[in-house]
Formats: C-alpha cells, sequence, structure tokens
C-alpha cells in the first residue's frame, strides 16, 4: 500500500496521533508514513516510558517502595525503582527493537513481504495509545498502597490485549497483511513485551 505519507512527524504531529489512535486507532495506524526510518515508533516509545518514569517509577523511588515481586536483575530491593528510573527506557528501547524483530522474523517465515522500519512503527505506537489509561491506575494505587496484585491485574491485563489489538489493526492496515497472521504476530509482540516486563520491570 502506497499513499506517500510524510515520514517525519514532529512533536505535535504525534500527539495528534495518539489522540486520533485513542478514539478512532484505525485512522490513526493508516496515517503512519510508508517511507522513511521509524521515528513515529521511536519517538513514541522514548515518551511511553519516559512518561511512566514519572508516573510509576519517580513515585515508588520517593515513597521507598519495593518491587512486590521478586525481580530478575542483580538490584538490591529497596534500590530497585531508583535504578528503574534509570534504566527503564533503555529497557523500553531494547523491548521494542526485540518485538519489532520478532514480527518480522515471524512474518517472513511465513512468506510476507514487509519493511521492519512500518512494522516498528506499528509496534512503537500501538505501545504508547493504551497508556493514559494504565498511568492513572498506577497512580490510583500508588496513591492508597495497593500497588501489588491482583490490583494491579485489573489495570495490566486489559491495557495489554488493548496494546495487541492495536499492533493487529496496525499491522493488517499499514503492510496490508491478512488478519490471521497479523493476529499472530501482534500475540507474538506482546509475548515477547510480557516475558521482558516480568523480569526486569
Amino acid at each position: 500500500m502506497t499513499t506517500n505519507r510524510p515520514a517525519g512527524p514532529d512533536l505535535a504531529a504525534l500527539i495528534r496521533l495518539w489522540g486520533q489512535g485513542l478514539v478512532h486507532p484505525i485512522a490513526a495506524m493508516e496515517s503512519l508514513p510508508d517511507t522513511g526510518a521509524p521515528k513515529q515508533g521511536l519517538a513514541a516509545v522514548l515518551i511511553r516510558f519516559a512518561i511512566q518514569d514519572l508516573a510509576q517509577t519517580l513515585p515508588l523511588a520517593l515513597l521507598g517502595r519495593r518491587p512486590f515481586m521478586p525481580a530478575k536483575v542483580p538490584i538490591r530491593p529497596k534500590n530497585h525503582y531508583r535504578t528503574q528510573l534509570v534504566y527503564l527506557p533503555v529497557f523500553g528501547l531494547g523491548a521494542w527493537l526485540l518485538m519489532g524483530g520478532a514480527v518480522a522474523g515471524l512474518l517472513r517465515l511465513t512468506g510476507q513481504k514487509l519493511d521492519v522500519r512500518r512494522v516498528l512503527d506499528v509496534i512503537g505506537v500501538g505501545m504508547l495509545i493504551p497508556m493514559p489509561a494504565l498511568w492513572l491506575g498506577d497512580v490510583a494505587l500508588i496513591a492508597v498502597d495497593g500497588f501489588r496484585m491482583p490490583a494491579l491485574a485489573f489495570i495490566n491485563v486489559p491495557t495489554q490485549l488493548w496494546e495487541t489489538a492495536l499492533f493487529g489493526i496496525g499491522l493488517h492496515t499499514t503492510l496490508d497483511l491478512p488478519w490471521r497472521p497479523a493476529v499472530l504476530a501482534a500475540l507474538t509482540a506482546s509475548t515477547v513485551y510480557v516475558v521482558g516486563a516480568s523480569r526486569f520491570v
């Protein structure tokens, strides 16, 4: 599909895309660029994890909270959230690249033609659109000292399902993939993220 959409958005354009994605995700994905580097996806990932640091990690660090489950990283529990302030954006970028790589590898194995840069745009924007609901939920749980399971599951699970749906919509819309491989690829991307987040975040 070629519509000669522009390849390099500015911040205002990304914010408009974000708002559009909340109310009309198909139109948002259709507006992603057809060419160029995955600037939309990169900017979206950076914004997602920067705000997540401010909304979630910073308050937990300032309150001296410890992880409610043991982390798979060699960090003392009392220092976990202070350290996460630094590594969360790095984790986010790594997860974005791994998710894009996993989707691209899967689709190539099934004989689908694709541009991995477009995959990364879809994954990045899909990771950002649902986040306001998650951030608001996190802030509320931190405020009432409820940032733990099972309360987190009522926020994280619907958000992850929303992300997965956006990945599928984006891959179908942007890459002209049939629905079946698009959904399979979306599930693969979400699995990569959940496995990584369960170990490091």
